[in-house]
């Protein structure tokens, strides 16, 4: 049995897919602290663990600035943190790529550190459009400069970022950054576009979020088609989502369900809005409509359950892009969403034959992935038996064979 610390910060599509790793380290045995914020008590008791606070967590006037955010900010959570852990002896920390004071406490108490991304490989790679843009591949020698252009722009920008990160850290009396000893790709092989060099360290490990713990919500009755609707739980995001679909759906020939908590509770024959867990509804919808958040995708996926993706930002469009390219996304953008092009977007979808087979075929890859493989790269991080990765599709059982 080892020690081992899982940090997260308090947006849902970060706790809750490091929740699900630490649910399935703690079910294998491990001793599990789950480092968080605010709103994840109840989820995290149902799993057996209890979420503690992340010290400093609260907002500084500096945080418009993101490299202070990610860096800074992060170098001065490590401190206390690093304290709250040195007397337990962890053996490992697992930290969220945005939440880097747990990568920064591991150093401090030197021991290796995994980073959980829940998402697509943001690497950037001369041989993929821009990541974070969602462009299709470049097919004219315009485009690919474009894209060469932008890919190295970015390098310059990660750049930026490793220098300082190398600032912060020297304030806390480390001398370098230490890298992670392997990073967990919450994602689907599916979904990751090929690259001419995959990196050894990046695992491709399925879907990982836990659902909340949260009442279920009532189904409408009838055997017309339903549709999930979610609006997205980041901060700092104007989410106006289910209004739209409200105001599109709620006169056709399908029931609909919005989970959202900025919209009034109701219940009638064919709407019901309010807070519940999406897995119960996935697994009898028909299609799903959101913003593109990494973990709502992740469960659709696991459902095969095809999507209408209104990216808002950032990975979201990436991810909506690389869903769409699979055959199982819509992507409608946002300065086109209205009721009516939300609609005709819905019912398109729904009659499009091709994208449940291809959804099936995420939820196929999904099954032989999820938080019980990355529980066990976890245990080889830490006694050094954890293998390299060669692609994408190197935990599927035919890849393997």
């Amino acid at each position: 049995m080892a020690r081992i610390a899982v940090v997260a910060g308090p947006d849902a599509g970060h706790a809750l897919p490091a929740l699900g790793v630490a649910a399935a380290l703690h079910a294998r045995g491990h001793a599990v602290r789950f480092f968080t914020g605010d709103g994840h008590d109840r989820t995290a008791a149902t799993v057996g663990l209890r979420a503690e606070r992340l010290p400093l967590l609260g907002p500084s006037p500096e945080d418009h600035d993101l490299g202070h955010r990610i860096w800074t900010r992060a170098a001065s959570m490590a401190v206390p943190l690093a304290e709250m852990l040195r007397g337990w002896c962890p053996e490992v920390v697992v930290a969220d790529t945005l939440t880097r004071c747990g990568a920064f406490a591991a150093q401090l108490l030197d021991i290796p550190w995994v980073e959980l991304i829940p998402h697509h490989l943001d690497d950037p790679a001369d041989d993929l459009p821009p990541v974070g843009l969602g462009r299709r591949p470049a097919r004219s020698a315009i485009r690919r400069a474009d894209d060469r252009r932008i890919v190295a722009l970015q390098r310059r920008s990660l750049a930026l970022g490793a220098a300082q990160a190398a600032t912060a850290v020297a304030g806390i009396g480390l001398t370098t950054v230490a890298p992670a000893r392997l990073r967990l790709i919450g994602t689907l092989p599916g979904l990751e576009r090929p690259r001419r060099s995959w990196p050894a360290d990046a695992h491709v490990v399925g879907a990982l979020a836990l659902d909340p713990e949260l009442p279920p919500l009532a189904v409408p009755p009838d055997d017309l088609p339903l549709v999930v609707v979610t609006d997205s739980t980041a901060t700092d995001v104007d989410r106006h989502l289910g209004s739209v679909a409200i105001r599109a759906l709620a006169r056709t020939d399908l029931r609909l369900v919005v989970t959202s908590s900025l919209l009034p509770e109701r219940q009638s024959h064919r709407v019901t809005v309010g807070r519940g867990p999406h897995a119960p509804l996935l697994a009898r919808a028909s299609l799903a409509v959101g913003f593109g958040g990494a973990g709502f995708m992740s469960k659709a996926a696991v459902a095969g359950v095809p999507m209408v993706v209104i990216p808002l930002q950032g990975d979201q469009r990436e991810g909506a892009a690389r869903l769409r390219d699979a055959g199982a996304g819509r992507v409608l953008p946002l300065r086109s969403l209205s009721p009516t092009r939300l609609r005709w977007s819905v019912i398109r979808h729904l009659t499009d034959p091709d994208a449940p087979l291809a959804a099936r075929r995420l939820a196929a890859e999904a099954a032989e992935l999820g938080p019980d493989l990355a529980a066990r790269l976890v245990e080889g991080a830490i006694d050094g038996t954890a293998p390299e990765a060669s692609g994408p599709r190197c935990h599927l059982a035919g890849e393997r064979a």
